[in-house]
């Protein structure tokens, strides 16, 4: 099965699907009960590692089990070592038991670092350019092209563009001689990066860490390679939304949160089934 006739949705909204209550939820969920022979819905690694962080194992056996369910087993992964997608039928329960699903925890580390680092360093350097340069608000970063950005990574002094900032955080890595990058891979380390020059930066604390970002990446590099990604979290959307573009994705991306026409959305969502 190929990755173009996939939808995926996040964690998130599969768990507010348990329980729809707005009303742009339920329209999803009655469209995915009414067309459920004409679309397949796959989960990922990502969505592991979102439930890695429940303590409870009651309840994320449930989840895990509500999760096989939904996907009838079908999964979408970036196995280390291979340079390509697999989509395999694998049972999610099984899978996180054997705790195959990348925990990236160096990788992890070394972003946090980068983080303080261009906030101690870079932050108010980034402020001021854009202010002088740029004659906007620090905030309005969030609605800059990609030239723009180029120009303001290079001028902030990081690297000279997004491109090459990419590729930076991709050198964390180290020898990619036994897993090779793959467009997954530029993907996650571009979504980070936006963050990290605060194009819809998500809430870091100590206790979330950056394992929310991780799997947001993670969620939005596999969408970007199926025929849908479907999310309820307005800043993963956006900068999804940023990337599908600059990566040139064909794949269908909808958000259920701050819809302003239903309408609207389910117009989108039956072009899916088109």
């Amino acid at each position: 099965m190929e990755t173009k006739d996939l939808i995926y949705i996040d964690w998130n909204l599969f768990s507010i699907l348990k329980e729809p209550k707005l009303e742009t939820h339920l329209i999803l969920d009655k469209f995915l009960k009414k067309n459920a022979d004409k679309i397949t819905i796959v989960y990922s690694d990502a969505h592991l590692g979102d439930l890695s962080k429940t303590s409870n194992t009651s309840l994320r056996n449930n989840d895990l089990e509500y999760l096989s369910k939904k996907t009838k087993d079908l999964t979408i992964v970036k196995y280390f070592g291979r340079d390509y997608v697999d989509v395999e039928r694998r049972n999610p329960r099984e899978f996180y038991n054997q705790n195959v699903y990348d925990n990236s925890d160096s990788v992890l580390i070394q972003f946090q670092i980068a983080v303080k680092h261009i906030t101690d360093n870079w932050g108010k350097i980034r402020d001021g350019i854009i202010q002088n340069h740029f004659k906007t608000d620090p905030k309005n970063i969030c609605n800059f092209s990609p030239i723009q950005l180029d120009e303001l990574i290079k001028m902030i002094g990081l690297t000279n563009s997004l491109q090459e900032f990419i590729e930076y955080g991709l050198n964390l890595r180290g020898d990619t001689k036994n897993n090779p990058l793959t467009h997954i891979d530029y993907y996650m380390t571009a979504y980070m990066n936006l963050d990290l020059i605060s194009f819809y930066p998500d809430a870091m604390n100590e206790n979330q860490g950056f394992d929310n970002l991780l799997n947001d990446s993670k969620h939005s590099a596999y969408g970007s390679i199926c025929k849908a990604f479907i999310t309820n979290d307005n800043k993963c959307y956006l900068k999804s939304k940023f990337l599908f573009e600059y990566y040139g994705s064909k794949s269908k991306l909808i958000k259920t949160c701050k819809v302003k026409n239903v309408a609207d959305l389910e117009n989108s969502l039956n072009e899916i089934i088109k």
